[in-house]
């Protein structure tokens, strides 16, 4: 049993008990006071000698590395073709002759007294030495590496080096004699010492013996009793009786105190640095104003935070049926797409951590036949799966405790799941924001940019090409006859035919033009860039390949679809976008005028030939001019409205 009775000594504190251990014991250093002085002074000299010696011996092998690494440099200097290649090696030799100069000097100042010719000899090759190497340096850039190359192979140079390794050889043996000498005189005081203490130690027999009893009983029986305590405490077992801990109280608060408060401090600090760096992600991914820069974010956040993890982050495509590689960080693997298929994870719904059980089944997007330990956590926002974030936990290796390895794997995962709730939201923010955005500058039915954006990109495009020195030509195009295709098939009809229409128009153009639906059955085209031919010429394309549309509606055909277009260019119709495309209206309503399914272009800056006063359309336009003498503001350009009325 661990609890025994008390002993003599209980109830004295530890300090007493080591006062008296102290007191005891002190003894014995009187009775040899004398004879350890006298020792230690002997010794005291003999160390210095030797010591003297040691660091001569120290400086010369610095020398001779010294000498070494500046012949390599000088090599490196031979070696290269031109001046450029050799300047990184003339710069080390030249710091390097430097130090061997001031470790030189130094050395002087140890050398023993024995060898002090040998040193001033040694000294005046190095000088020597020295002086060889910076001429070299200088024929090298002011001459040519050649001509350092001749200067430095030839029979001086090597003589110059053999009498300097001559020297240090000399010196070398001559310090390896003295050393013998020292410590042939240290081991002689050492003999006598020992035997000192042989007749020292005859007489502390027995103020040992006594010694020993007083530790036994006063020091190490609390300790033991300190040790099984806290070892029936580490089996969970708290039936401990007070008198255990009398003895040892003070012992046992010291160990405890010690070994709580360094576990606290690393929990601590490994806590406080996780929460700053998860927060400072938090931040950042909040302030992302795209998914390139959230992933660019999210790679160098938890390369940090998890430096012994390879990771990958996968995010669904917009079809829902791939998963499609993001970013990689620490070395990890992607594949470009993944199906959700391939990964249990996201199978099953939940984080899947393989080797963690028995039996375990790879997933199919891991690459290698026996994959390292590795988990998939799905992230999910708002209910929804959106990706994948995939760690491999290439920390653990075979030969690592298995314990520790799981221990170390759980942290892990753990710190990725908190990294994956806050990417989740991140991403879904970003993307709700790309779609508000998206919504606000797109016409929901044909998935064209609306009137507003066309508006914006018109004043953008016009300020550029007038910097330039550049055109900008527009497009005005108008279904023929739309209402007809609302009147006889109905509305869905019509949509289906505005939907072939801005797909064609999608499809046909450039990345950098700008096809929008004005309103109603009109269609814009911005053209960056083009001019009024080549704006003709791709309009009377682009009327073709809808002539050639087929719209299928309720499992039929609908009469066949044709576009009139109006083209209007920038300078020539106008210094600015609304009187630009007021031509183009203008000459999209003379195709309407002449027959429909045709193209025109708009004449010069004041729009091409006037319209006929008595029509419908110029009336509008001569009110609109009206309004504006009136109120100040611009006539708008006509609209399908206004195209409306010749239907």
């Amino acid at each position: 049993m661990f609890l025994t009775a008390a002993s003599p000594t209980a109830g004295y504190s530890l300090k007493t008990r080591l006062y008296v251990i102290i007191a005891f014991l002190g003894l014995l250093p009187v009775l040899g006071v004398v004879f350890a002085w006298s020792a230690v002074q002997q010794a005291t000299q003999d160390n210095a000698a030797l010591d003297r010696i040691a660091r001569g011996s120290i400086f010369l092998e610095r020398i001779n590395g010294l000498v070494y690494a500046i012949v390599m440099e000088s090599r490196g200097i031979y070696m290269s073709s031109e001046w450029r290649v050799a300047e990184p090696f003339a710069k080390n030799l030249v710091r390097q002759l430097g130090e061997l100069q001031e470790v030189s000097h130094a050395w002087k100042a140890e050398a023993i007294d024995s060898q002090r010719a040998s040193v001033e000899e040694l000294g005046r090759r190095i000088d020597q030495f020295v002086r060889f190497r910076t001429e070299l340096v200088r024929l090298g850039h002011e001459d040519s590496t050649a001509a350092a190359r001749t200067f430095g192979d030839n029979d001086a140079n090597r003589k110059v080096r053999t009498a300097l390794n001559e020297s240090l050889a000399t010196l070398a043996r001559a310090y390896e004699q003295e050393i013998g000498k020292a410590r042939s005189r240290v081991d002689a005081g050492e003999h006598s010492f020992i035997a000192g203490l042989i007749l020292l130690a005859g007489i502390a027999v027995i103020a040992l013996g006594g010694g020993l009893a007083l530790i036994h009983t006063g020091l190490l029986r609390p300790l033991l009793r300190v040790k099984g305590t806290m070892l029936r405490l580490a089996q969970g077992d708290l039936d401990i009786d007070g008198r255990a801990h009398r003895d040892a109280a003070e012992i046992g608060d010291m160990v405890r105190a010690v070994e709580v408060f360094h576990a606290t401090s690393l929990e601590r600090h490994k806590l406080n640095r996780e929460t700053n760096l998860l927060s400072e992600l938090n931040e950042w991914l909040q302030s992302c104003n795209s998914l390139n820069e959230l992933y660019e974010m999210v790679a160098q956040f938890l390369a940090r935070l998890l430096p012994g993890c390879a990771g990958s982050l996968y995010i669904y495509s917009n079809s829902r049926d791939v998963l499609e590689g993001a970013k990689v960080w620490n070395g990890g693997a992607m594949k470009p797409t993944m199906h959700p298929e391939d990964c249990w994870g996201l199978r099953r719904g939940r984080i899947y951590t393989f080797g963690e059980h028995e039996i375990d089944f790879p997933c199919t997007h891991i690459d290698g036949t026996e994959p390292t330990a590795y988990c998939c956590i799905p992230i999910l926002a708002h209910g929804e799966t959106i990706g994948l974030l995939h760690l491999r936990f290439d920390c653990c290796s075979p030969s690592q405790n298995q314990e520790n390895a799981a221990s170390v794997i759980s942290e892990q995962r753990r710190l990725g799941l908190v990294c994956a709730e806050q990417i989740s939201l991140a991403i879904a923010n970003v993307k709700l924001r790309d779609q508000l955005r998206d919504q606000s500058i797109r016409d929901v039915l044909t998935g064209l940019f609306n009137r507003r954006y066309m508006l914006e990109t018109c004043r953008r495009e016009f300020s550029r090409a007038a910097r330039a020195g550049q055109g900008v030509s527009l497009l005005s195009l108008d279904i023929d006859h739309f209402k007809k295709f609302n009147d006889n098939h109905g509305h869905d009809a019509g949509d289906s035919v505005l939907r072939a229409v801005g797909g064609c128009l999608e499809t046909f153009f450039r990345n950098e033009d700008v096809p929008c639906r004005f309103g109603g059955e009109e269609f814009v085209v911005v053209l960056p860039g083009a001019t009024l031919e080549v704006a003709m010429r791709r309009a009377e394309q682009l009327r073709n390949k809808i002539e050639a549309l087929v719209v299928r509606y309720l499992d039929e055909n609908l009469p066949r679809v044709t576009a009139s277009i109006g083209v209007a260019a920038f300078p020539e119709a106008g210094d600015n976008p609304e009187t630009v495309l007021k031509a183009a209206d203008q000459a999209l309503y003379r195709a309407k005028e002449s027959g429909r399914n045709r193209v025109e272009a708009a004449g010069g800056r004041h729009g091409g030939s006037e319209l006929d006063p008595g029509h419908p359309v110029q009336l509008q336009w001569a009110l609109a001019a009206n309004l504006h003498n009136q109120d100040g503001d611009p006539p708008a350009a006509p609209s399908s409205l206004a195209l409306a009325v010749n239907e």
